[in-house]
């Protein structure tokens, strides 16, 4: 059998066991800088700074959520895939495509920067909770496998099987309350997470969140980006859908109009009817739980104001 290493990575208190190769340099790229809890001496992680956060040292004794396998070459996959389930494009180009497999699904992922050219073939099996990675070396001739987008991939399929979401959204804390800000490009995510930065708030992450519930509650996550960042975690106490409008409004709907409206920019496939339903529960518990607002937006401070008062009204 091949000599293995392993690296463990711990992204919103989920940990993942990668197991690599020793024969070959494994990267990570710098957004992993602060998720990496174990270390070998043969993977190293862009742009590394000197101190690492408290919050990612983590023994290399914890349990682990996920196990990835990483191996070097599309050409090295078994040919054990079947007919395709679900294709994700960008105009005439696949972003990836999913195919049936043996016990799992098999994922051809190709390159964000060059669509034309395949990047990964990754096999899951959710028994097992393990993935089965084949990459292409990079143009620096080292191992890549979780180059952008293999690693959102699997995490949303980590929501697929525990009470977590990945949502689009910018979050932010107060020292007091969580919030989130969710939807569609443009409509102010950013811009609200740098006015609560501007007044004193923690941003947890500006675009891709992981909500996860915990003994009874919701928490929200960041998740590793294209910039170096340190793990965050914060409680998850409301939910806004921002839209710019000539003045600030405040609208609460009921539970199923609103977490409807939500689940509009959860990040899912929709291929699998099991999947969407699981989803769908997650998205009704945090409806009964938390308030979900469509929030009309100037974007000046004031709207931070305006968002207090209302919540404690």
């Amino acid at each position: 059998m091949m000599d293995q290493n392993q690296i463990h990575v711990s992204i919103a208190d989920f940990i993942l066991a990668l197991i690599i190769p020793v024969d070959v340099a494994f990267v990570l790229d710098g957004g992993f800088e602060g998720y990496v809890t174990v270390l070998s001496a043969q993977c190293s992680v862009q742009e590394t700074e000197t101190e690492r956060s408290s919050f990612a040292k983590a023994s290399a004794d914890e349990s682990v959520d996920l196990r990835i396998y990483c191996y070097v070459g599309c050409a090295n996959a078994p040919k054990i895939w079947g007919k395709e389930l679900y294709c994700a494009r960008n105009g005439e180009h696949a972003l990836w495509t999913i195919y049936e497999a043996d016990r799992g699904i098999c994922i051809h992922v190709n390159d964000s920067e060059e669509l034309t050219r395949l990047q990964h073939i990754a096999f899951y099996q959710e028994e097992k909770q393990a993935w089965t990675i084949y990459s292409d070396l990079n143009e620096n001739q080292e191992l890549e496998s979780l180059r952008y987008p293999m690693l959102p991939l699997i995490l949303y399929y980590l929501t697929t099987r525990t009470e977590s979401l990945l949502v689009h959204a910018s979050g932010v804390f107060d020292g007091e309350h969580g919030r989130i800000f969710s939807g569609f490009s443009g409509v102010g995510k950013s811009t609200m997470a740098g006015l609560w930065q501007a007044s004193g708030a923690e941003v947890i992450n500006d675009d891709r969140l992981m909500l996860r519930k915990i003994d009874g509650h919701w928490w929200m996550y960041n998740t590793p980006m294209y910039y170096s960042d340190a793990p965050k975690k914060a409680p998850l106490d409301f939910i806004y859908l921002p839209f710019h409008y000539p003045e600030n409004t405040y609208e609460r709907g009921n539970g199923i109009q609103m977490s409807m409206r939500f689940m509009a920019h959860c990040i899912q496939h929709g291929y699998n009817a099991t999947h969407v339903q699981w989803h769908l529960n997650q998205l009704m518990d945090i409806s009964t739980e938390i308030p979900i607002t469509r929030l009309g937006v100037v974007p000046n401070v004031e709207v931070i104001t305006f968002i207090k008062q209302h919540e404690q009204a």
